[in-house]
C-alpha cells in the first residue's frame, strides 16, 4: 500500500468509494462530491488531495488547505484537515494514519503552525482517530440548522439586492470588522473575495446579498449551495429519528412543521458564507430573504457555523432551527504559537 497525490482520472473511483462511506449517527447519509469529486476543493486557493493505494485499487482518501488566518493576534498560516475516508474492508489497518502523515509533511513543508479539523458530535471514531494523530479538543462550537417550509414575512425599511463587484472593497470591511477580533479569522480583500467567488463551484457573485440603508451596507450575508458540490443522500434514520418523525407528521395536521427526511432521501442544504454586519439584527432580513429564496429552489435546511453564544444566533428568532454541536480539535505544528481564549472564527466553506 502506498500514498500519492489524488489525479483528475481518480475522479469516478473516489465517487464510488466515497459512496461505501456513509457518515452519521442519527441521521446516517451517504456524501458524494458531485459533479466532479474534486469541485469541493477548489473553495480553497491551496489544497491538496492524497488517495490511498493497494493492488491497484483506491482504498482512502483525505485532503487538506492551506491558509493565513490571525492566530494569537499575528497573521500566520494554518491547515484545515478534512474529508477523511477509508474502505470499510480496509479500516483498523492504520491506512488514516498513514495517508495523515503525508498531509501533515504537506502543512509543516508550507510552514503552518497549527492544523485544526472540524468532528460532528457523536463521531465517536472521527475523535479517537484525530486524538491518535495529537490533536487536542480545543472547544465545542455550533452549527445550526434552520429548517426552510415557509414564506417568511420581511422587515421593511431596509433595501435588499445582490452585490456587484464594486461592492467588494466596502463588503471586505464590513466582514473584517465583524470578526477582527477573532481566532483562526483570514482578513479579507476585494481581491480574495473575488478570486473566491470565482474559483468556487456553486457560487457566484448573486450569492452575495446586501441589506442596506440610505446607501450604507448595514449586513452581507452570502449562501453556497452544497448540491452544486455535493450529492447528499440519506440512508438511513436511527430508531430516534424515526419517533421524531413521528411526531413532526402528526404536529402538521396543526399547524405548518418542517418535514423530516425519509430513506433515499436527496438533501438540498445551503451554508451561509460569508457573514458581516453592523449590528447582528440587520441579519434577520436578510436570513428571511435567503429562507424564501431557498424554498423557491427546494431547498430544506440553512446552515451556518459559529461560537456558542454569538449574537448571530441571535438573528434566527422565528426559525425552525436545530443546533448541532461541532467539536474543534488543534495539532500545534511549528514553534510555541498557541490559540488564545478569544472567539473562534470557523468559514463555513469548512463544514
Amino acid at each position: 500500500m502506498y500514498i500519492r497525490e489524488a489525479a483528475p482520472n481518480d475522479n469516478e473511483e473516489l465517487q464510488q468509494l466515497q459512496a461505501r462511506c456513509p457518515q452519521g449517527t442519527t441521521l446516517i447519509v451517504s456524501t458524494i462530491n458531485t459533479p466532479d469529486f474534486f469541485a469541493r476543493v477548489k473553495a480553497y486557493n491551496d489544497y491538496q488531495v492524497y488517495v490511498a493505494v493497494e493492488d491497484n485499487h483506491i482504498v482512502g482518501s483525505t485532503a487538506c488547505a492551506l491558509r493565513n488566518a490571525m492566530v494569537n493576534g499575528k497573521e500566520e498560516k494554518v491547515g484545515h484537515v478534512f474529508q477523511t475516508f477509508v474502505d470499510p474492508d480496509y479500516r483498523g489497518r492504520r491506512i488514516a494514519g498513514q495517508m495523515h502523515q503525508f498531509r501533515e509533511g504537506y502543512l509543516r513543508q508550507k510552514n503552518a503552525v497549527l492544523a485544526y479539523s472540524l468532528i460532528i458530535g457523536g463521531n465517536v471514531p472521527s475523535m479517537r482517530y484525530v486524538s491518535r494523530e495529537d490533536f487536542q479538543h480545543h472547544r465545542t462550537i455550533v452549527m445550526p440548522g434552520m429548517a426552510v417550509f415557509k414564506d417568511m414575512l420581511v422587515e421593511s425599511g431596509y433595501k435588499i439586492r445582490t452585490a456587484v463587484t464594486g461592492d467588494l472593497p466596502a463588503v471586505a470591511g464590513l466582514i473584517n470588522e465583524t470578526w477582527q477580533d477573532y481566532e483562526l479569522y483570514e482578513p479579507k480583500s476585494a481581491e480574495q473575495m473575488l478570486q473566491f467567488i470565482s474559483r468556487t463551484p456553486g457560487y457566484d457573485i448573486d450569492n452575495l446579498l446586501l441589506l442596506e440603508e440610505s446607501g450604507n451596507i448595514l449586513a452581507c450575508l452570502g449562501f453556497w449551495d452544497w448540491s452544486r458540490v455535493m450529492e447528499i443522500k440519506v440512508e438511513r434514520l436511527n430508531a430516534k429519528m424515526k419517533l421524531v418523525r413521528l411526531f413532526a407528521d402528526l404536529a402538521r395536521f396543526f399547524r405548518p412543521m418542517p418535514s423530516m427526511p425519509s430513506a433515499g432521501e436527496l438533501l438540498k442544504q445551503i451554508m451561509l458564507t460569508p457573514i458581516g454586519f453592523k449590528h447582528p439584527k440587520y441579519l434577520a432580513p436578510l436570513l428571511r430573504h435567503i429562507n424564501n429564496l431557498a424554498r423557491q429552489k427546494g431547498i430544506g435546511l440553512i446552515y451556518c457555523v459559529c461560537d456558542q453564544g454569538h449574537p448571530l444566533l441571535s438573528s434566527m428568532r422565528g426559525f425552525a432551527r436545530m443546533d448541532t454541536a461541532i467539536h474543534v480539535y488543534i495539532k500545534y505544528l511549528l514553534g510555541n504559537t498557541i490559540l488564545g481564549n478569544k472567539p473562534l472564527f470557523i468559514d463555513g466553506i469548512d463544514l
